[in-house]
């Protein structure tokens, strides 16, 4: 009976994190959309042109940002329908971990012309770490999977 409760709550979790998913892609759209005022709206103008610049870093990586929300959603999809240990789930947290760095260098060139961008490179730099992390111990651990379907 527990066991069916945990396969419950396993599965709301994923979906619940599909929906918060699906919230950030409309957010992240929203954001695309009116960018530009927003950096108005919270910075003012920035001296020498630099709100220009943050608005092309932002830009540069919105891709990224996409496809590492793509990418949430098909693991989770994967996680929903007990398909977690396959090689199609780590090449998606692979690509995560990939889209993260992306951002990271993205914001580390930008970071020269207005600081706080290096907190988000940081910041991006350490998810890369902990999903690269997350990649090879699923990378290993669907490898010992495979290795016991054959043995069976």
């Amino acid at each position: 009976m527990k066991r069916g409760m945990n396969v419950k709550s396993k599965n709301f979790s994923a979906r619940l994190t599909i929906v918060v998913t699906g919230i950030f892609s409309l957010f992240l759209l929203a954001v695309m959309i009116f960018f530009p005022g927003l950096m108005e709206f919270f910075f003012g103008y920035l001296p020498n042109g630099i709100t220009r610049l943050v608005i092309i870093a932002f830009y540069c990586c919105c891709p990224a940002a996409a496809v590492a929300l793509y990418s949430i959603f098909r693991v989770m999809l994967n996680v929903i329908r007990d398909d977690i240990f396959t090689k199609k789930t780590v090449f998606f947290i692979r690509l995560l971990s990939w889209c993260c760095l992306f951002v990271s260098v993205i914001c580390l060139v930008f970071g020269k012309f207005w600081p706080p961008l290096m907190i988000v490179s940081f910041s991006a730099l350490f998810m890369t770490l902990i999903l690269h992390v997350l990649k090879n111990v699923m990378s290993r651990a669907t490898e010992i999977k495979e290795e016991n379907d054959m043995t069976i």
